[in-house]
Protein backbone atom coordinates (compact mmCIF):
# COMPACT_ATOMS: atom_id res chain seq x y z
CA UNK A 1 0.00 0.00 0.00
CA UNK A 2 2.92 2.38 0.69
CA UNK A 3 5.99 2.91 -1.53
CA UNK A 4 8.51 4.03 1.12
CA UNK A 5 8.59 3.81 4.86
CA UNK A 6 8.54 7.37 6.24
CA UNK A 7 7.57 9.18 9.43
CA UNK A 8 4.21 9.94 7.82
CA UNK A 9 3.51 6.44 6.48
CA UNK A 10 4.57 4.85 9.78
CA UNK A 11 2.32 7.18 11.75
CA UNK A 12 -0.53 6.63 9.29
CA UNK A 13 -0.22 2.85 9.59
CA UNK A 14 -0.26 3.05 13.38
CA UNK A 15 -3.37 5.23 13.46
CA UNK A 16 -4.91 3.28 10.57
CA UNK A 17 -4.86 -0.04 12.40
CA UNK A 18 -6.40 1.42 15.56
CA UNK A 19 -8.94 3.47 13.65
CA UNK A 20 -10.04 0.57 11.44
CA UNK A 21 -10.44 -1.74 14.41
CA UNK A 22 -12.46 0.88 16.30
CA UNK A 23 -14.67 1.79 13.34
CA UNK A 24 -15.21 -1.79 12.24
CA UNK A 25 -16.00 -2.91 15.77
CA UNK A 26 -18.60 -0.10 15.97
CA UNK A 27 -20.10 -1.28 12.69
CA UNK A 28 -20.01 -4.95 13.70
CA UNK A 29 -21.86 -3.99 16.89
CA UNK A 30 -24.57 -2.33 14.81
CA UNK A 31 -24.62 -5.35 12.50
CA UNK A 32 -24.83 -7.65 15.53
CA UNK A 33 -27.86 -5.71 16.77
CA UNK A 34 -29.61 -6.31 13.46
CA UNK A 35 -28.54 -9.94 13.13
CA UNK A 36 -29.62 -10.82 16.69
CA UNK A 37 -32.96 -9.08 16.13
CA UNK A 38 -33.44 -10.86 12.82
CA UNK A 39 -32.53 -14.30 14.12
CA UNK A 40 -34.27 -14.14 17.52
CA UNK A 41 -37.26 -11.84 16.84
CA UNK A 42 -37.76 -11.59 13.06
CA UNK A 43 -37.29 -9.29 10.08
CA UNK A 44 -40.08 -6.94 11.26
CA UNK A 45 -37.89 -6.09 14.26
CA UNK A 46 -34.94 -5.32 11.96
CA UNK A 47 -37.07 -3.10 9.71
CA UNK A 48 -38.38 -1.20 12.75
CA UNK A 49 -34.85 -0.72 14.08
CA UNK A 50 -33.87 0.71 10.68
CA UNK A 51 -36.53 3.38 11.10
CA UNK A 52 -35.20 4.32 14.56
CA UNK A 53 -31.53 4.13 13.56
CA UNK A 54 -31.42 7.75 12.26
CA UNK A 55 -31.97 8.85 15.88
CA UNK A 56 -28.78 7.00 16.81
CA UNK A 57 -27.02 8.68 13.87
CA UNK A 58 -28.35 12.05 15.04
CA UNK A 59 -26.81 11.41 18.46
CA UNK A 60 -23.51 10.75 16.68
CA UNK A 61 -23.88 13.95 14.66
CA UNK A 62 -24.45 16.14 17.73
CA UNK A 63 -21.61 14.38 19.60
CA UNK A 64 -19.22 14.96 16.71
CA UNK A 65 -20.52 18.53 16.50
CA UNK A 66 -18.75 19.01 19.82
CA UNK A 67 -15.78 16.72 19.30
CA UNK A 68 -14.52 17.30 15.76
CA UNK A 69 -14.09 21.05 15.82
CA UNK A 70 -12.47 21.15 19.25
CA UNK A 71 -10.08 18.35 18.34
CA UNK A 72 -9.19 20.16 15.09
CA UNK A 73 -8.37 23.19 17.26
CA UNK A 74 -6.32 20.96 19.57
CA UNK A 75 -4.41 19.60 16.56
CA UNK A 76 -3.68 23.14 15.36
CA UNK A 77 -2.45 23.94 18.90
CA UNK A 78 -0.22 20.84 18.81
CA UNK A 79 1.18 22.00 15.48
CA UNK A 80 2.01 25.34 17.11
CA UNK A 81 3.42 23.68 20.24
CA UNK A 82 0.88 25.12 22.71
CA UNK A 83 0.32 22.28 25.22
CA UNK A 84 -1.65 24.47 27.63
CA UNK A 85 -4.12 25.29 24.90
CA UNK A 86 -4.58 21.58 24.17
CA UNK A 87 -5.54 20.96 27.81
CA UNK A 88 -7.90 23.94 27.85
CA UNK A 89 -9.67 22.62 24.76
CA UNK A 90 -9.83 19.11 26.27
CA UNK A 91 -11.43 20.47 29.44
CA UNK A 92 -13.92 22.56 27.48
CA UNK A 93 -14.86 19.50 25.42
CA UNK A 94 -15.56 17.39 28.50
CA UNK A 95 -17.80 20.07 30.04
CA UNK A 96 -19.74 20.54 26.79
CA UNK A 97 -20.13 16.79 26.27
CA UNK A 98 -21.58 16.21 29.73
CA UNK A 99 -23.94 19.18 29.44
CA UNK A 100 -25.21 18.25 25.98
CA UNK A 101 -25.74 14.61 26.97
CA UNK A 102 -28.19 15.68 29.67
CA UNK A 103 -30.02 18.10 27.35
CA UNK A 104 -30.25 15.60 24.51
CA UNK A 105 -31.49 12.78 26.75
CA UNK A 106 -34.15 15.06 28.24
CA UNK A 107 -35.37 16.04 24.76
CA UNK A 108 -35.56 12.42 23.60
CA UNK A 109 -37.39 11.43 26.77
CA UNK A 110 -40.12 14.09 26.62
CA UNK A 111 -40.53 14.08 22.81
CA UNK A 112 -40.82 10.30 22.61
CA UNK A 113 -44.42 10.20 21.33
CA UNK A 114 -43.91 12.94 18.76
CA UNK A 115 -40.79 11.25 17.36
CA UNK A 116 -42.40 7.81 17.15
CA UNK A 117 -45.52 9.31 15.51
CA UNK A 118 -43.39 10.53 12.59
CA UNK A 119 -43.72 7.19 10.77
CA UNK A 120 -47.02 6.03 9.30
CA UNK A 121 -46.38 2.31 9.71
CA UNK A 122 -48.21 -0.84 10.71
CA UNK A 123 -48.88 -1.59 14.43
CA UNK A 124 -46.39 -4.50 14.30
CA UNK A 125 -43.51 -2.29 13.13
CA UNK A 126 -44.51 0.48 15.54
CA UNK A 127 -44.36 -1.91 18.52
CA UNK A 128 -40.78 -2.95 17.72
CA UNK A 129 -39.80 0.66 17.02
CA UNK A 130 -41.08 1.72 20.47
CA UNK A 131 -39.19 -1.13 22.14
CA UNK A 132 -35.89 -0.30 20.47
CA UNK A 133 -36.35 3.41 21.21
CA UNK A 134 -36.88 2.60 24.91
CA UNK A 135 -33.55 0.82 25.08
CA UNK A 136 -31.36 3.11 23.00
CA UNK A 137 -32.58 6.41 24.49
CA UNK A 138 -30.07 6.10 27.37
CA UNK A 139 -27.21 6.06 24.89
CA UNK A 140 -27.45 9.85 24.70
CA UNK A 141 -26.19 10.09 28.30
CA UNK A 142 -22.90 8.38 27.38
CA UNK A 143 -22.15 8.77 23.69
CA UNK A 144 -21.10 12.42 23.83
CA UNK A 145 -18.30 11.89 26.35
CA UNK A 146 -17.19 8.63 24.75
CA UNK A 147 -16.86 10.14 21.27
CA UNK A 148 -15.05 13.27 22.46
CA UNK A 149 -12.42 11.32 24.41
CA UNK A 150 -12.04 8.81 21.57
CA UNK A 151 -11.48 11.60 19.03
CA UNK A 152 -8.92 13.50 21.09
CA UNK A 153 -7.08 10.25 21.96
CA UNK A 154 -6.38 9.78 18.26
CA UNK A 155 -5.07 13.33 17.95
CA UNK A 156 -2.82 12.64 20.97
CA UNK A 157 -1.40 9.44 19.45
CA UNK A 158 -3.11 7.21 22.04
CA UNK A 159 -4.29 4.62 19.54
CA UNK A 160 -3.82 1.69 21.94
CA UNK A 161 -6.27 3.20 24.42
CA UNK A 162 -8.83 3.53 21.61
CA UNK A 163 -8.30 -0.11 20.65
CA UNK A 164 -8.83 -1.39 24.18
CA UNK A 165 -11.89 0.82 24.74
CA UNK A 166 -13.40 -0.39 21.46
CA UNK A 167 -12.66 -3.99 22.46
CA UNK A 168 -14.40 -3.56 25.79
CA UNK A 169 -17.48 -2.06 24.12
CA UNK A 170 -17.51 -4.88 21.58
CA UNK A 171 -17.38 -7.73 24.09
CA UNK A 172 -20.00 -6.24 26.43
CA UNK A 173 -22.35 -5.33 23.59
CA UNK A 174 -22.19 -8.67 21.76
CA UNK A 175 -22.71 -10.76 24.90
CA UNK A 176 -25.58 -8.62 26.19
CA UNK A 177 -27.20 -8.41 22.74
CA UNK A 178 -27.92 -12.14 22.87
CA UNK A 179 -28.70 -12.38 26.58
CA UNK A 180 -30.96 -9.32 26.88
CA UNK A 181 -32.73 -9.90 23.56
CA UNK A 182 -33.78 -13.36 24.74
CA UNK A 183 -35.03 -11.91 28.04
CA UNK A 184 -36.71 -8.60 27.08
CA UNK A 185 -36.67 -8.61 23.28
CA UNK A 186 -35.71 -5.66 21.07
CA UNK A 187 -35.48 -3.30 24.07
CA UNK A 188 -32.56 -5.39 25.34
CA UNK A 189 -30.63 -4.77 22.12
CA UNK A 190 -30.82 -1.02 22.71
CA UNK A 191 -29.74 -1.41 26.32
CA UNK A 192 -26.77 -3.58 25.34
CA UNK A 193 -25.48 -0.79 23.08
CA UNK A 194 -25.73 1.64 26.00
CA UNK A 195 -23.90 -0.69 28.41
CA UNK A 196 -21.18 -1.37 25.83
CA UNK A 197 -20.58 2.37 25.55
CA UNK A 198 -20.35 2.58 29.36
CA UNK A 199 -17.63 -0.09 29.32
CA UNK A 200 -15.72 1.95 26.73
CA UNK A 201 -15.90 5.10 28.89
CA UNK A 202 -14.52 3.25 31.92
CA UNK A 203 -11.48 2.21 29.89
CA UNK A 204 -11.01 5.77 28.64
CA UNK A 205 -11.14 7.13 32.21
CA UNK A 206 -8.47 4.60 33.21
CA UNK A 207 -6.12 5.96 30.51
CA UNK A 208 -6.84 9.57 31.45
CA UNK A 209 -5.76 9.04 35.07
CA UNK A 210 -2.58 7.96 36.81
CA UNK A 211 -0.17 9.77 34.50
CA UNK A 212 -1.06 7.63 31.48
CA UNK A 213 -1.96 10.69 29.36
CA UNK A 214 -0.68 14.22 28.76
CA UNK A 215 -4.28 15.44 28.86
CA UNK A 216 -5.30 17.13 32.11
CA UNK A 217 -8.76 18.35 33.08
CA UNK A 218 -9.31 21.71 34.75
CA UNK A 219 -12.42 23.84 34.98
CA UNK A 220 -12.40 26.04 31.92
CA UNK A 221 -15.06 27.81 29.92
CA UNK A 222 -14.88 29.96 26.79
CA UNK A 223 -17.99 30.86 24.82
CA UNK A 224 -15.83 32.07 21.94
CA UNK A 225 -13.99 28.76 21.65
CA UNK A 226 -17.24 26.85 22.06
CA UNK A 227 -18.73 28.58 19.04
CA UNK A 228 -15.46 28.28 17.15
CA UNK A 229 -15.39 24.55 17.84
CA UNK A 230 -19.03 24.12 16.79
CA UNK A 231 -18.27 26.16 13.67
CA UNK A 232 -15.45 23.80 12.67
CA UNK A 233 -17.43 20.75 13.80
CA UNK A 234 -20.48 21.56 11.72
CA UNK A 235 -18.42 21.49 8.57
CA UNK A 236 -16.59 18.31 9.58
CA UNK A 237 -19.78 16.56 10.75
CA UNK A 238 -21.92 17.37 7.73
CA UNK A 239 -21.38 13.81 6.48
CA UNK A 240 -22.78 12.37 9.73
CA UNK A 241 -25.82 14.66 9.44
CA UNK A 242 -26.33 13.59 5.83
CA UNK A 243 -26.07 9.93 6.83
CA UNK A 244 -28.79 10.48 9.44
CA UNK A 245 -31.07 12.01 6.81
CA UNK A 246 -30.27 9.74 3.86
CA UNK A 247 -31.76 6.51 5.35
CA UNK A 248 -34.98 8.41 6.11
CA UNK A 249 -35.22 9.57 2.50
CA UNK A 250 -34.31 6.10 1.22
CA UNK A 251 -37.05 4.56 3.37
CA UNK A 252 -39.64 7.16 2.35
CA UNK A 253 -38.84 6.83 -1.35
CA UNK A 254 -38.81 3.04 -1.14
CA UNK A 255 -42.26 3.04 0.51
CA UNK A 256 -43.48 5.57 -2.04
CA UNK A 257 -42.27 3.70 -5.12
CA UNK A 258 -42.22 0.05 -4.09
CA UNK A 259 -44.24 -0.41 -0.84
CA UNK A 260 -43.58 -1.03 2.86
CA UNK A 261 -42.46 -4.65 2.33
CA UNK A 262 -39.34 -3.37 0.52
CA UNK A 263 -38.01 -1.53 3.60
CA UNK A 264 -35.97 -4.61 4.52
CA UNK A 265 -33.97 -4.03 1.30
CA UNK A 266 -33.17 -0.53 2.57
CA UNK A 267 -32.08 -2.12 5.87
CA UNK A 268 -29.61 -4.45 4.15
CA UNK A 269 -28.31 -1.78 1.76
CA UNK A 270 -28.00 0.92 4.45
CA UNK A 271 -26.09 -1.50 6.71
CA UNK A 272 -23.62 -2.19 3.92
CA UNK A 273 -23.35 1.50 3.04
CA UNK A 274 -22.83 2.32 6.73
CA UNK A 275 -19.99 -0.21 6.88
CA UNK A 276 -18.34 1.35 3.85
CA UNK A 277 -18.66 4.88 5.24
CA UNK A 278 -17.44 3.66 8.67
CA UNK A 279 -14.24 2.46 6.98
CA UNK A 280 -13.84 5.78 5.19
CA UNK A 281 -14.50 7.62 8.45
CA UNK A 282 -11.69 5.58 9.99
CA UNK A 283 -9.39 6.77 7.21
CA UNK A 284 -10.52 10.35 7.81
CA UNK A 285 -9.61 9.96 11.50
CA UNK A 286 -6.10 8.96 10.40
CA UNK A 287 -5.70 12.05 8.24
CA UNK A 288 -7.24 14.68 10.53
CA UNK A 289 -4.51 15.15 13.19
CA UNK A 290 -1.72 14.90 10.62
CA UNK A 291 -3.14 17.29 8.02
CA UNK A 292 -4.22 19.81 10.69
CA UNK A 293 -0.79 19.82 12.33
CA UNK A 294 1.10 20.14 9.03
CA UNK A 295 -1.32 22.82 7.85
CA UNK A 296 -0.70 24.77 11.08
CA UNK A 297 3.05 24.51 10.39
CA UNK A 298 2.49 25.58 6.75
CA UNK A 299 4.43 22.40 5.89
CA UNK A 300 2.95 21.76 2.44
CA UNK A 301 5.17 18.84 1.44
CA UNK A 302 4.05 16.90 4.52
CA UNK A 303 0.42 17.72 3.71
CA UNK A 304 0.89 16.32 0.19
CA UNK A 305 2.68 13.21 1.43
CA UNK A 306 -0.07 12.57 3.98
CA UNK A 307 -2.80 12.84 1.37
CA UNK A 308 -0.94 10.58 -1.05
CA UNK A 309 -0.72 7.89 1.62
CA UNK A 310 -4.37 8.43 2.58
CA UNK A 311 -5.69 8.32 -0.99
CA UNK A 312 -3.62 5.21 -1.81
CA UNK A 313 -5.16 3.48 1.19
CA UNK A 314 -8.65 4.71 0.23
CA UNK A 315 -8.48 3.33 -3.32
CA UNK A 316 -6.99 -0.01 -2.21
CA UNK A 317 -9.57 -0.53 0.53
CA UNK A 318 -12.41 0.57 -1.76
CA UNK A 319 -11.50 -2.07 -4.32
CA UNK A 320 -11.26 -4.75 -1.63
CA UNK A 321 -14.65 -3.80 -0.15
CA UNK A 322 -16.27 -3.70 -3.59
CA UNK A 323 -14.97 -7.15 -4.48
CA UNK A 324 -16.01 -8.61 -1.11
CA UNK A 325 -19.46 -7.02 -1.33
CA UNK A 326 -20.09 -8.35 -4.82
CA UNK A 327 -19.05 -11.86 -3.76
CA UNK A 328 -20.98 -12.04 -0.47
CA UNK A 329 -24.08 -10.00 -1.44
CA UNK A 330 -26.20 -13.17 -1.61
CA UNK A 331 -25.44 -14.07 2.01
CA UNK A 332 -26.17 -10.72 3.70
CA UNK A 333 -30.01 -10.68 3.52
CA UNK A 334 -30.27 -13.97 5.45
CA UNK A 335 -28.23 -12.43 8.28
CA UNK A 336 -31.05 -9.94 8.81
CA UNK A 337 -33.70 -12.63 8.96
CA UNK A 338 -34.88 -12.18 5.35
CA UNK A 339 -36.35 -15.60 4.51
CA UNK A 340 -38.40 -14.51 1.50
CA UNK A 341 -36.38 -15.60 -1.54
CA UNK A 342 -37.67 -12.81 -3.78
CA UNK A 343 -36.82 -10.09 -1.24
CA UNK A 344 -33.41 -11.67 -0.56
CA UNK A 345 -32.60 -11.74 -4.28
CA UNK A 346 -33.76 -8.16 -4.74
CA UNK A 347 -31.58 -7.00 -1.82
CA UNK A 348 -28.51 -8.79 -3.23
CA UNK A 349 -29.02 -7.33 -6.71
CA UNK A 350 -29.59 -3.84 -5.26
CA UNK A 351 -26.24 -3.97 -3.48
CA UNK A 352 -24.45 -5.08 -6.65
CA UNK A 353 -25.86 -2.09 -8.50
CA UNK A 354 -24.30 0.58 -6.23
CA UNK A 355 -21.16 -1.22 -4.98
CA UNK A 356 -18.99 -0.56 -8.10
CA UNK A 357 -19.22 3.18 -7.42
CA UNK A 358 -17.95 3.14 -3.83
CA UNK A 359 -14.38 4.06 -4.82
CA UNK A 360 -15.74 7.43 -6.00
CA UNK A 361 -17.59 7.74 -2.69
CA UNK A 362 -14.42 7.13 -0.66
CA UNK A 363 -12.15 9.43 -2.64
CA UNK A 364 -14.64 12.30 -2.71
CA UNK A 365 -15.30 11.95 1.03
CA UNK A 366 -11.54 12.09 1.71
CA UNK A 367 -11.14 15.25 -0.37
CA UNK A 368 -14.17 16.96 1.20
CA UNK A 369 -12.77 16.43 4.70
CA UNK A 370 -9.31 17.51 3.56
CA UNK A 371 -10.70 20.85 2.34
CA UNK A 372 -12.17 21.43 5.78
CA UNK A 373 -8.84 20.59 7.49
CA UNK A 374 -7.05 23.20 5.34
CA UNK A 375 -9.81 25.68 6.22
CA UNK A 376 -11.66 25.68 2.88
CA UNK A 377 -14.75 25.13 5.00
CA UNK A 378 -17.64 26.11 2.76
CA UNK A 379 -16.29 24.23 -0.23
CA UNK A 380 -15.67 21.05 1.80
CA UNK A 381 -19.21 21.14 3.21
CA UNK A 382 -20.68 21.73 -0.25
CA UNK A 383 -18.97 18.64 -1.66
CA UNK A 384 -20.17 16.54 1.30
CA UNK A 385 -23.79 17.62 0.85
CA UNK A 386 -23.62 16.94 -2.90
CA UNK A 387 -22.02 13.54 -2.32
CA UNK A 388 -24.19 12.22 0.51
CA UNK A 389 -27.54 13.95 0.07
CA UNK A 390 -28.40 16.04 -2.97
CA UNK A 391 -27.02 13.83 -5.76
CA UNK A 392 -28.17 10.51 -4.17
CA UNK A 393 -31.69 11.99 -3.84
CA UNK A 394 -31.64 12.98 -7.51
CA UNK A 395 -30.38 9.51 -8.43
CA UNK A 396 -33.06 7.68 -6.44
CA UNK A 397 -35.87 9.92 -7.73
CA UNK A 398 -34.85 9.36 -11.34
CA UNK A 399 -34.16 5.65 -10.81
CA UNK A 400 -37.40 5.12 -8.92
CA UNK A 401 -39.31 5.95 -12.09
CA UNK A 402 -38.01 2.75 -13.69
CA UNK A 403 -37.33 -0.09 -11.22
CA UNK A 404 -35.87 -1.00 -7.84
CA UNK A 405 -32.52 -1.90 -9.42
CA UNK A 406 -32.27 1.38 -11.34
CA UNK A 407 -33.22 3.12 -8.07
CA UNK A 408 -30.01 1.80 -6.47
CA UNK A 409 -27.98 2.31 -9.64
CA UNK A 410 -28.98 5.97 -9.46
CA UNK A 411 -27.58 6.16 -5.93
CA UNK A 412 -24.29 4.65 -7.13
CA UNK A 413 -23.96 6.92 -10.15
CA UNK A 414 -24.47 9.92 -7.87
CA UNK A 415 -21.15 9.10 -6.12
CA UNK A 416 -19.29 9.19 -9.44
CA UNK A 417 -21.05 12.44 -10.37
CA UNK A 418 -19.90 14.06 -7.09
CA UNK A 419 -16.28 13.07 -7.80
CA UNK A 420 -16.48 14.49 -11.33
CA UNK A 421 -18.00 17.77 -10.12
CA UNK A 422 -15.24 18.16 -7.51
CA UNK A 423 -12.55 17.42 -10.10
CA UNK A 424 -13.96 20.06 -12.47
CA UNK A 425 -14.38 22.71 -9.76
CA UNK A 426 -10.82 22.29 -8.38
CA UNK A 427 -9.12 22.08 -11.77
CA UNK A 428 -8.63 25.85 -11.83
CA UNK A 429 -7.91 26.10 -8.08
CA UNK A 430 -4.41 24.53 -8.02
CA UNK A 431 -5.75 20.98 -8.40
CA UNK A 432 -7.55 18.56 -6.11
CA UNK A 433 -5.33 19.39 -3.10
CA UNK A 434 -5.57 23.19 -3.61
CA UNK A 435 -1.88 23.64 -2.82
CA UNK A 436 -0.33 27.09 -3.33
CA UNK A 437 2.38 26.25 -5.87
CA UNK A 438 4.38 29.41 -5.22
CA UNK A 439 4.47 28.66 -1.48
CA UNK A 440 5.32 25.02 -2.21
CA UNK A 441 8.27 26.07 -4.38
CA UNK A 442 9.86 27.74 -1.33
CA UNK A 443 9.86 24.50 0.65
CA UNK A 444 11.85 21.28 0.52
CA UNK A 445 11.34 18.04 2.39
CA UNK A 446 13.27 14.76 2.64
CA UNK A 447 12.53 11.37 4.20
CA UNK A 448 15.34 9.02 5.23
CA UNK A 449 16.05 6.10 7.55
CA UNK A 450 18.05 6.90 10.68
CA UNK A 451 21.35 5.47 9.39
CA UNK A 452 24.79 7.09 9.17
CA UNK A 453 25.01 6.70 5.40
CA UNK A 454 21.62 8.27 4.68
CA UNK A 455 22.20 11.18 7.07
CA UNK A 456 25.54 12.05 5.50
CA UNK A 457 24.13 11.76 1.97
CA UNK A 458 21.26 14.03 2.94
CA UNK A 459 23.51 16.76 4.35
CA UNK A 460 25.28 16.93 0.97
CA UNK A 461 21.94 17.05 -0.86
CA UNK A 462 20.59 19.85 1.36
CA UNK A 463 23.87 21.79 1.06
CA UNK A 464 23.60 21.66 -2.75
CA UNK A 465 19.90 22.60 -2.71
CA UNK A 466 20.40 25.61 -0.41
CA UNK A 467 23.37 26.74 -2.53
CA UNK A 468 21.18 26.54 -5.64
CA UNK A 469 18.53 28.66 -3.89
CA UNK A 470 21.08 31.35 -3.05
CA UNK A 471 21.08 31.00 0.76
CA UNK A 472 24.03 32.89 2.31
CA UNK A 473 27.06 30.72 3.12
CA UNK A 474 27.05 31.31 6.89
CA UNK A 475 23.35 30.56 7.24
CA UNK A 476 23.56 27.60 4.86
CA UNK A 477 26.44 26.04 6.79
CA UNK A 478 24.57 26.41 10.08
CA UNK A 479 21.43 24.73 8.69
CA UNK A 480 23.45 21.87 7.16
CA UNK A 481 25.34 21.40 10.44
CA UNK A 482 22.03 21.17 12.34
CA UNK A 483 20.74 18.59 9.87
CA UNK A 484 23.90 16.53 10.27
CA UNK A 485 24.06 16.68 14.07
CA UNK A 486 20.36 16.05 14.74
CA UNK A 487 20.46 13.27 12.15
CA UNK A 488 23.48 11.56 13.68
CA UNK A 489 21.99 11.95 17.15
CA UNK A 490 18.90 10.12 15.87
CA UNK A 491 21.15 7.38 14.48
CA UNK A 492 22.72 6.94 17.91
CA UNK A 493 19.29 6.80 19.59
CA UNK A 494 17.97 4.35 17.03
CA UNK A 495 20.73 1.79 17.46
CA UNK A 496 19.64 -1.46 15.81
CA UNK A 497 15.96 -0.41 15.81
CA UNK A 498 16.13 1.94 12.83
CA UNK A 499 13.36 4.54 12.72
CA UNK A 500 12.50 7.23 10.18
CA UNK A 501 13.52 10.88 9.91
CA UNK A 502 11.89 13.76 8.05
CA UNK A 503 13.67 17.07 7.42
CA UNK A 504 11.54 19.95 6.10
CA UNK A 505 12.91 23.40 5.28
CA UNK A 506 10.49 26.31 4.82
CA UNK A 507 12.11 29.34 3.17
CA UNK A 508 10.39 32.67 3.77
CA UNK A 509 11.41 35.89 5.57
CA UNK A 510 13.01 33.49 8.04
CA UNK A 511 14.09 29.91 7.35
CA UNK A 512 12.43 27.19 9.44
CA UNK A 513 13.90 23.72 9.83
CA UNK A 514 11.48 21.05 11.07
CA UNK A 515 12.98 17.73 12.14
CA UNK A 516 10.70 14.76 12.82
CA UNK A 517 11.41 11.22 13.88
CA UNK A 518 9.20 8.35 15.03
CA UNK A 519 11.50 7.16 17.81
CA UNK A 520 10.93 7.27 21.55
CA UNK A 521 10.34 10.78 23.04
CA UNK A 522 13.65 12.56 23.57
CA UNK A 523 14.25 16.32 24.01
CA UNK A 524 17.88 16.95 23.05
CA UNK A 525 17.89 20.61 24.08
CA UNK A 526 16.30 19.99 27.48
CA UNK A 527 18.73 17.15 28.21
CA UNK A 528 21.70 19.37 27.40
CA UNK A 529 20.37 22.26 29.48
CA UNK A 530 19.90 19.97 32.48
CA UNK A 531 23.57 18.97 32.32
CA UNK A 532 22.80 15.34 31.46
CA UNK A 533 24.36 15.24 28.01
CA UNK A 534 26.88 13.50 25.84
CA UNK A 535 29.30 15.38 23.59
CA UNK A 536 26.96 15.47 20.58
CA UNK A 537 24.07 16.84 22.67
CA UNK A 538 26.38 19.48 24.14
CA UNK A 539 27.45 20.42 20.59
CA UNK A 540 23.84 20.58 19.36
CA UNK A 541 22.93 22.88 22.26
CA UNK A 542 25.78 25.20 21.35
CA UNK A 543 25.02 25.25 17.61
CA UNK A 544 21.32 26.08 18.19
CA UNK A 545 21.82 28.52 21.09
CA UNK A 546 21.62 31.65 18.93
CA UNK A 547 18.87 30.72 16.48
CA UNK A 548 15.74 32.90 16.37
CA UNK A 549 13.75 30.16 18.13
CA UNK A 550 14.08 26.48 18.98
CA UNK A 551 11.26 24.28 20.25
CA UNK A 552 10.72 20.60 20.94
CA UNK A 553 7.35 18.84 20.95
CA UNK A 554 6.43 15.22 21.54
CA UNK A 555 3.26 13.27 20.98
CA UNK A 556 2.43 9.59 21.06
CA UNK A 557 3.55 9.39 17.43
CA UNK A 558 6.73 11.40 16.98
CA UNK A 559 9.39 13.85 18.12
CA UNK A 560 9.41 17.30 16.50
CA UNK A 561 12.11 19.95 16.66
CA UNK A 562 11.53 23.43 15.22
CA UNK A 563 14.52 25.65 14.51
CA UNK A 564 14.04 29.10 13.03
CA UNK A 565 17.00 30.97 11.54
Amino acid sequence: MFDKKTVISTRFKSVFVASMVSMLSAYILMLTDNVVAGQIVGDDAVAAMTLIFPIFTLILFVAYLIADGLVMMASYAQGQGDREEVNRIFSLGIILSVGCSVIFFTALFFLREEILAFWEISPELKFFAEEYYSGIIFLALLQFVSIFIYTIFFAEGMENACLIAAGAAFVVNVVLDIVLCKIIGVRGIGLSTTLGTLASILVQIYYLTGGRSQLHFKWYWSLKKTWQGIFYSFYHSVDTLCMSILPIILSMQTINYFGEEKIIIVTVAVNLLTLIIAVYTGLVDCLQPMVCQYHAENNLHSVIKTMKVGMTATVAISLIMTAAGMIFADFLPAMFGVDDEILADEAAVAMRYFLPFTTFLGCTLMFSNYYIYIEKLNYGALIKILLLLILPCVGMIIGGQFSLNIFWLGVGISFAAAYLINFILTKNRAGLLMIDKENLSRQISYDIDATFEEVMALTKKIDDELTRRGVADKLRNKIVLCVEEFGLHAVERAGKNIFQLEFSILIDDKITLIIRDDGEPYDVIKTANEGQFNFREFFIEGVTANVVSRQYFASGDENRVFLQF
